[in-house]
């Protein structure tokens, strides 16, 4: 079995051939990739990745964190390259705190440590970092900052850095916009105006549906930043037929959860077991397209248990 990741070159923890219904894949686990992937065969022996440099590497690792995270198994197809590696990169202020939340990830309880060393190619997936030296900088700027204890070995989360942490998951706390990403499908309009739309406006918020926005910008830099504006995103993972990947709105999802963003996924009933997800770790609304009136009032529901009133709930004594 070979066992080196085909994105790095590194050692990895898996790397076996699985069946898939496209053909030829591979079963990837690899810490300096992100964690676990999927690779089509010709893009695994083709020279595909073999043409990717360093920055395109970076980028495509980071999203493979973030799609691991979102409890996802991202799949990489030739078009996964053109979509993940126009992404921006991300401020060093972003970096120390995408490595801070990580840290928060391993180490969990207050007190507790994380060995630098067993987790070295994670922070470098997780940060966008070409290799351990530049791991190393950036725990040690993050130690310079207050927000960490690091000896060379081992690193703990200080006051400080428990008082980032929170500010972080309030970034977006002001803001009145929900972003929904979803098929950009004329099928899906009416899904749109009877039941997403409606139920995060009665719960409070404006839904922000990206091609009803008038914009001149790039899509994929507007997504990013629109993202980066909401309070949080309600995630559909419906299309039709269910075989077409729906990697953009993975994309998105994963994308606000990296950024501490709370998601809201829902999927139309009859095509939840297509989802390339783990639904019993994420509970979905299921809602039927000849009953929206459900799926408004769910959303709407769940949005004020688990986000809470939006800033113009209050203005419509209806609601």
């Amino acid at each position: 079995m070979n066992d080196t990741c085909p994105i790095w070159g590194t050692l990895c923890r898996k790397n076996e051939r699985v069946h898939h219904q496209h053909g030829p894949a591979w079963l990837v686990d690899s810490p300096r990739a992100g964690g676990k992937y999927i690779i089509n065969g010709i893009v695994y022996c083709g020279s595909a990745i073999a043409a990717l440099d360093e920055l395109s590497k970076m980028k495509l690792s980071r999203w493979i964190y973030e799609q691991n995270q979102l409890g996802e198994t991202p799949e990489i197809y030739r078009d996964t390259f053109e979509k993940v590696i126009t992404r921006p990169m991300p401020s060093a202020l972003e970096q120390m705190d995408y490595c801070l939340q990580f840290l928060e990830s391993k180490i969990g309880a207050w007190g507790e440590t994380a060995n630098y060393h067993s987790c070295s190619d994670e922070i470098q997936a997780a940060t966008l970092l070409k290799n351990e030296s530049a791991a190393r900088l950036l725990i040690i700027e993050i130690k310079d900052k207050g927000w960490i204890h690091f000896n060379g070995v081992d690193v703990q989360i200080l006051s400080k850095g428990y008082q980032r942490l929170e500010e972080l998951r309030k970034t977006a706390v002001a803001s009145d916009q929900a972003f929904v990403a979803m098929w950009l499908d004329s099928s899906m309009d009416k899904a749109w105006e009877e039941g997403l739309e409606p139920g995060i406006r009665e719960a409070g918020y404006k839904a922000l549906r990206i091609d009803r926005n008038e914009s001149n910008d790039k899509i994929d830099d507007e997504i990013i930043a629109e993202i980066r504006r909401s309070r949080f995103v309600v995630a559909d993972f419906t299309s039709d037929p269910p075989e077409n990947a729906r990697g953009s709105v993975y994309y998105e999802a994963g994308f606000a959860r990296g950024l501490n963003i709370p998601v809201i996924f829902t999927c139309r009933e009859d095509l939840i077991e297509h989802i390339h997800f783990d639904t019993r770790q994420y509970r979905h609304i299921r809602w039927e397209k000849e009953k929206l009136e459900n799926l408004r009032k769910q959303l709407k529901k769940r949005i004020l248990a688990t986000i809470g009133d939006g800033p113009h709930r209050n203005k419509n004594p209806q609601q």
